[in-house]
């Protein structure tokens, strides 16, 4: 059995110095196949570290790269479209120019062309019969009786005092002639109908037209309803006002009240609508809410037998500050017309309509279909200029960002190109005048666009600029953080080849050394 095994001191060297040797031999193997001279920490701490930090950084800088590439793109496909829209509304003003020659000369244009209508609103008696009103007096008719035009059957109304038909209409679209009252005693005197005032109602709007010839003192337009109930529209000291009182049930409320200046001598549309459904009492002048007030309903509005008067009051009246029960006055001077009593509640969008058509007009267009289209394909390009979802001709943003914490970026603003936008919605060519300004509309959408397209190559040269300086950016911490690691390949295979001679110098030493061992022991053996 060994116990042990001594080495002498040459040997115990030799074996060392080999060991040394294969250490070196498998540091300089290392580098060889990685091409780095710092590994790891443990080769060179400072060195590795501030590698890796440059590395860290050359790599978020390669991914915001593909970003910065992608806006390049987003903004190459923005710029196509630009050029595409210019060239179809060049084509477009060609166009235009062509046909107004034509005309200048005397000539007649018949090819590619239609007739169409504007979009203007209808008569206001249109929209209001289309609703089916429960009682409608357009106060159109050149003498008395007065007709009900409305569909509940047909209420009576005559006339009272010296209020006479026949008057100047009231409005241009469609105005027929107007009821006029003389502000002293006439009125209109409409008999009772479970349309009106006889019977509940779970809403009720009442619209009329008028014209004031003063505004000073308290003039009534519209009431129904006593001491107990009742809904009124009056002129008072330059205020319109509306207002509305229940009495009766366990929901009541009193004197409500809203109101808005007018003018003498102007023509407005006024109206009040009660709507049970919502518990609310509102106010409209042409069209447009003065007030909307929240009330304690039982969602119906009470019948009365208070009488209902057009110009002035029949017997009795309410009012914003209290009851009237004197009998007949606060009669109206001016003229009035479009008297619709609807049993249900209007919108806001109904009555603004119906306010909004009074001076409309209904005017023949000539469209030419060759520029229709041209503008229908320029709608159709800016949908289409899209670029990964991101469309800068049809409102979206686009954010590019330049450094890895964000806080650098560029905005590249958007438009919308759309025919609407560019001023390019109306396209008469009735006459030459119509012809001038689409002519001056199109070279003003030309100007935009190119306005546009300027902006546009600025930001793309920013953003290519930042990309050349970002990839340089990617180049120079890549080689600052090789030059602290890569490893000089000449000099680790002389390293290696020098390594190696040693190890078989230090085996053919080794070997040396056993064998004088072994002969000395022969010898004293």
């Amino acid at each position: 059995m060994t116990s042990g095994v001594v080495l002498g001191a040459a040997l115990r060297d030799t074996i060392n110095s080999i060991n040394r040797t294969q250490t070196a031999i498998d540091r300089t193997t290392l580098r060889l196949a990685t091409g780095k001279k710092v590994n790891s920490a443990l080769d060179q701490p400072q060195n590795f570290f501030t590698a890796q930090a440059l590395g860290h950084r050359a790599s978020d800088l390669n991914r915001l790269l593909d970003g910065i590439g992608q806006s390049i793109f987003t903004v190459q496909e923005a710029f196509v479209g630009v050029e595409a829209v210019e060239k179809l509304l060049t084509q477009g003003e060609a166009i235009a120019v062509n046909i107004r020659d034509i005309l200048v000369s005397g000539g007649t244009i018949s090819n590619n062309l239609a007739v169409g209508t504007d979009t203007s609103l209808p008569p206001i008696n249109t929209q209001i019969q289309a609703l089916n009103p429960d009682v409608y007096y357009r106060l159109n008719e050149a003498g008395g009786p007065i007709i009900d035009s409305g569909g509940g059957g047909g209420v009576a109304a005559t006339l009272s005092g010296g209020a006479s038909l026949g008057a100047p209409a009231l409005y241009n679209n469609g105005g027929g002639t107007s009821a006029i009252f003389d502000g002293i005693n006439d009125r209109i005197r409409v008999s009772d109908s479970p349309l009106i005032n006889t019977a509940t109602t779970p809403a009720r709007t009442v619209e009329l037209v008028f014209n004031a010839d003063s505004v000073a003192g308290r003039q009534v337009l519209f009431e129904e309803g006593a001491t107990v109930n009742g809904l009124t529209i009056y002129i008072d000291a330059g205020l319109i006002r509306v207002t509305a009182e229940d009495d009766q049930g366990a929901n009541q409320f009193a004197d409500l009240d809203i109101s808005a200046p007018i003018m003498a001598g102007q023509t407005y549309h006024v109206a009040f609508v009660f709507d049970g459904a919502t518990n609310t009492f509102a106010g409209y002048l042409d069209g447009v809410d003065i007030g909307t007030l929240a009330i304690t309903s039982d969602a119906v509005f009470p019948s009365h037998s208070g009488d209902v008067g057009i110009g002035g009051v029949n017997q009795s009246v309410q009012f914003h500050d209290g009851e009237s029960g004197v009998g007949n006055g606060f009669n109206f001077g001016g003229r009035i017309s479009d008297v619709a009593i609807h049993n249900q509640a209007l919108t806001s969008v109904q009555l603004l309509s119906h306010a909004q058509s009074l001076n409309n007009t209904t005017s023949i267009e000539i469209i030419n279909e060759d520029f229709e289209e041209l503008i229908n394909q320029i709608d159709l390009l800016v949908l289409d200029a899209s670029y990964r979802g991101i469309n800068l001709l049809a409102g979206d943003d686009l954010i590019t960002y330049f450094n890895e914490d964000r806080k650098n970026f560029l905005i590249t603003e958007s438009v919308d190109f759309s025919s609407d936008e560019l001023g390019l919605e109306n396209h008469d060519f009735d006459d030459i005048n119509d012809i001038d300004i689409i002519i001056e509309k199109v070279r003003e959408a030309i100007d935009t666009v190119r306005d546009y397209g300027a902006a546009l190559s600025t930001d793309l040269s920013i953003i290519s600029n930042r990309q050349r300086f970002t990839e340089n950016t990617i180049n120079t911490l890549t080689s600052g953080a090789g030059d602290l690691t890569i490893a000089d390949l000449n000099e680790e295979g002389a390293n290696l080849l020098a390594a190696q001679t040693r190890q078989a110098l230090g085996f053919t030493a080794l070997s040396l050394a056993a064998q004088s061992k072994a002969s000395i022991l022969e010898i004293i053996g």
